[in-house]
């Protein structure tokens, strides 16, 4: 039986046990990239290298919230000149080891575009035989964007910033959250694969079967509060209709001190601070429907609003824009509502799903669950990433038997 290829992964998840200790911070993707790592391990022999804006290594670990037991941890933050410069040398002289020991990765696995990888991936293309490059694109401010002269001065002015657009042409596939990056890979004839995020079914709740009972309709939102997610745009909507229904807003960032506040000046508001993954869906399982307003915005076409995975898992409705292919992903039973004309299109939706029996609304929630479970299960989503990777290899090792636990293999 062949040996399963080497990975090298790249990332930016917590290491076991450090998430659960800053909930405020929610760093962008962690609960996503340690699932579909996870999810890759019965396919490959892994090795995974982290950056973090902390010295993880310094922090005692509470050993209960998930991540990612990275071979390097590295480090990105102020200075940055000093970090960055610092944190790629590391990465150069430990790819080196690990080389020089036999350990050669067949491909390399890199979460978006970003300073440190950005660098060694330019030093590693310049060396003979680099590993195939693929890159797992949850985000990008600018790939689709135009990129104007004077954005490219601040750029070359920073340290190890090159623009998105011109690392694309280091890269040899995309395993892509959003449908909407199709085109630009298809355009550049560069293999790509929709791949929006997974579901974890040991962590779905069992949606109620208990009578719903009365009362005013409670919406929900959990996430981020900066501009791209909406939220404070759902907040102003909310407030300029008349109703007796209540929004329960979950949320981090720069905003939070005023959205709180606002929160606590009204009856109708009402704020909770960050939790970890699973508290959040035991809160999400006290509302009735969990919104998702996420606007149209620059970058937005490029990243895929994963809260809508982990709202399923709640079983609870959902109401949400279908930009990035989630209606393609929901199906006909979550609401929708058309975010090019936000504000009239969303106060619309509200006032439609306030007056739906609570009944009608749990029923969509456990079917929404059901849906995402069966169809994007994280180890389905796994195996489609393995083979999609597999495929990239030299010589194409598709067909070719890997080890895994139950003793299956890609080609069957």
């Amino acid at each position: 039986m062949t040996a399963p290829a080497k990975l090298l992964y790249f990332g930016f998840a917590f290491p076991p046990g450090i998430s659960g200790l800053f909930p405020d911070a929610q760093p962008a993707g962690h609960l996503m990239e340690t699932n579909l790592v996870n999810a890759l391990r019965p396919w490959f022999e892994i090795k995974s290298a982290g950056i973090s804006w902390i010295e993880v290594e310094k922090i005692t670990p509470d050993n209960t919230s998930p991540g990612l037991p990275h071979a390097l941890n590295l480090l990105d933050k102020p200075p940055e000149l000093l970090h960055r410069w610092r944190s790629l040398a590391r990465l150069k002289r430990q790819y080196q080891r690990w080389t020089r020991s036999g350990w050669i990765p067949d491909a390399i696995l890199m979460y978006n575009f970003s300073p440190v990888y950005n660098g060694f991936i330019r030093w590693l293309k310049r060396q003979p035989c680099a590993p195939c490059l693929v890159l797992y694109l949850a985000d990008s401010m600018n790939l689709q964007q135009a990129f104007p002269w004077t954005r490219r001065v601040r750029h070359a002015l920073k340290p190890l910033t090159w623009p998105d657009s011109e690392m694309v042409s280091l890269v040899d596939a995309c395993i892509g959250v959003s449908a909407s990056t199709e085109k630009f890979f298809a355009d550049r004839r560069l293999p790509w694969l929709w791949l929006p995020n997974g579901c974890n079914s040991g962590r779905a709740l069992q949606p109620s079967t208990e009578h719903p009972g009365n009362g005013p309709i409670q919406f929900g939102y959990i996430g981020s509060l900066g501009a791209h997610a909406g939220a404070q745009d759902l907040l102003r909507v909310f407030l300029a209709r008349e109703g007796t229904e209540r929004l329960h807003i979950c949320g981090f960032g720069m905003p939070k001190a005023r959205v709180a506040a606002l929160c606590r000046h009204n009856e109708r508001l009402q704020f909770h601070e960050p939790r970890t993954p699973d508290a959040c869906l035991r809160l999400s399982q006290t509302w009735d429907v969990l919104v998702n307003p996420r606007p149209i915005w620059p970058g937005n076409e490029n990243n895929f609003p994963s809260k809508v995975f982990e709202y399923a898992l709640s079983g609870r409705a959902i109401l949400t824009s279908p930009i990035s292919g989630v209606d393609q992903v929901l199906g006909e039973e979550a609401f929708y509502f058309d975010p090019a004309d936000f504000d009239a299109n969303m106060r619309a939706a509200l006032d439609k799903v306030a007056g739906i029996p609570r009944a009608e609304l749990r029923r969509r929630g456990a079917c929404l669950q059901k849906r995402l479970i069966e169809n994007y299960a994280w180890e389905k989503q796994g195996r489609r990433a393995a083979e999609f990777i597999y495929r990239q290899l030299p010589g194409s090792r598709e067909a070719q038997e890997v080890t895994q636990p139950a003793s299956e293999t890609l080609s069957k």
